[in-house]
């Protein structure tokens, strides 16, 4: 085979944090990893837009699927633009997360294409079981994240072996246990390229200010702030079901924990999908799971989901936890009416705080109560992608989902390796 055929294009993502699409191609099979969209406050005129980028990778050549990563909407938000002849593939717990929440999309008024049934169609992995797509073997595996149910990909191609890694980590629930150098060892070992994330590589001063290293490091804080407190509300991603799941499991005996209807699908989906992680057990209390208590409609939840309308006025009176998203006014309004000085954990990037990405209806829901920042990255952090490039030994390396493409080799600690990396502009094509 002419090895100039294999080729790996970068259509978006090189030097940005999200907006992902990412091709491999032969010169007869070709696949994309991700199809997210921009980042909301993304204002770099030099990134194709999404409309863009939908024309130039789906231009009328063949595409043998779209295989994401995990579900949030920086790496397949434009999952809609694909054409409906290219078959798109998921994890399994990850479709069942995002059939909830498109269902809750797609119910806006203002949706004009549903995405229901897209999500449907989508075909699930089996991990460690190699998919082959002509002459392209892809392997997905799973990897700690804050998006339940993600992978990082072996691809086979041109007689090379590429790790793309998505986004991970090794700090969460998943990642306990050296399970990331355990997987390399066992299933993947040496490669010739790596394509790697790097997004905390912009991120290192705030790291370092953060006492909140790990999810273990977030539960054991929650379980002291909800002791210390008789009422907390909570500001985190519904989605973050590894944060989600650790506030849950910090709640104290006596306490309730309160949130929507979603939120309450989307965690009895981890407690059955993730089940054979404590962490994601129910938390048993005399011997039986713990209540969730629902602030508004209860849609379809009931006893048999140890699901429980509020009723605020007991509530008040013990003392309780809520989740809450800051774009959904009844959390606002029964924190209001039914909290005397309750206590704001924010668990979310602190870059929405405050700064040119900040986002003011947080502001607004927090306004002059108090708070606490608790939250801990979705992403590697410098020591983990070192670790990641240490075991597999590639002779490329390419960072892409970071803002330090161009600097990535400059880091200290990826200093021995800085010969090997290639850093690829948008729509770069790189042949292997």
């Amino acid at each position: 085979m002419n090895t100039m055929q294999n080729k790996i294009t970068i259509y978006r993502g090189s030097h940005q944090i999200g907006g992902c699409a990412t091709e491999i191609s032969t010169g007869k099979h070709r696949v994309i990893i991700d199809f997210g969209a921009n980042l909301p406050d993304n204002d770099n005129e030099d990134v194709m837009t999404d409309e863009e980028l939908t024309e130039t990778v789906f231009d009328g050549r063949p595409c043998d699927g779209v295989l994401f990563t995990h579900y949030h909407g920086d790496h397949m938000g434009l999952y809609k633009k694909i054409p409906q002849n290219v078959p798109l593939y998921i994890g399994s717990t990850a479709k069942k997360i995002l059939e909830i929440l498109t269902e809750k999309l797609d119910s806006r008024p203002n949706t004009a294409e549903k995405g229901l049934p897209r999500i449907k169609d989508m075909a699930c992995y089996i991990p460690g079981h190699k998919m082959v797509f002509g002459d392209i073997g892809i392997t997905p595996f799973f990897v700690d994240h804050s998006a339940l149910d993600a992978y990082m990909f072996l691809l086979e191609a041109g007689g090379k072996k590429i790790l793309f890694t998505g986004d991970f980590r090794e700090h969460g629930i998943m990642g306990k246990n050296n399970v990331l150098e355990r997987m390399v060892q066992k299933y993947i070992g040496e490669v010739d390229i790596l394509i790697t994330e790097g997004t905390m590589l912009s991120r290192l001063e705030e790291r370092s200010k953060n006492p909140i290293q790990t999810e273990d490091d977030l539960e054991n804080r929650a379980r002291e702030l909800f002791q210390e407190n008789k009422e907390s509300v909570i500001l985190v991603s519904s989605t973050n079901l590894d944060s989600v799941m650790k506030f849950y499991h910090a709640v104290p005996w006596g306490m309730d924990l309160v949130c929507d209807a979603y939120q309450a699908k989307l965690m009895l989906v981890a407690m059955t999908g993730k089940g054979n992680y404590q962490e994601y057990r129910p938390e048993l209390i005399h011997g039986k799971p713990r209540r969730l208590y629902i602030v508004g409609a209860m849609e379809g939840l009931g006893y048999r989901e140890n699901c429980y309308k509020a009723d605020f006025d007991i509530l008040h009176g013990k003392g309780f936890i809520m989740l809450a998203r800051e774009n959904k006014p009844i959390f606002k309004q029964k924190m209001e009416e039914h909290m005397t000085d309750p206590l704001v954990i924010y668990s979310k990037w602190t870059g929405y705080l405050k700064g040119k990405h900040a986002n003011p209806k947080i502001a607004e829901f927090i306004g002059t109560h108090r708070m606490e920042i608790l939250h801990t990255s979705g992403h590697a952090y410098v020591e983990t992608i070192e670790k990641l490039i240490r075991l597999t030994s590639p002779k490329t390396i390419i960072p892409m989902h970071t803002e330090c493409a161009d600097d990535f080799g400059k880091i200290p600690a990826f200093a021995s390796y800085r010969d090997r990396v290639k850093v690829l502009q948008d729509k770069e094509e790189y042949s292997f």
